[in-house]
């Protein structure tokens, strides 16, 4: 009986990571030092995030005209 349960919690764990990975985009993260701190880049949905001095910041990806 363990045994299914933790079969489960495995196979859900997996499906989860999974998921997560393919809605994040690309999955790329460009990593590159910038005045001897690193900094890192990345995509999120349809955000163009940077990791810097332990801060996340976020803008929109620029919609275009129609």
């Amino acid at each position: 009986m363990k045994i299914n349960h933790l079969f489960k919690a495995l196979l859900i764990a997996g499906m989860l990571t999974a998921g997560a990975t393919s809605w994040a985009g690309d999955g790329a993260i460009r990593v590159s030092n910038e005045g001897g701190a690193p900094v890192a880049r990345f995509s999120l949905g349809d955000s163009h995030c940077v990791l810097k001095d332990d801060r996340v910041l976020c803008t929109p990806a620029s919609k275009l005209a129609r």
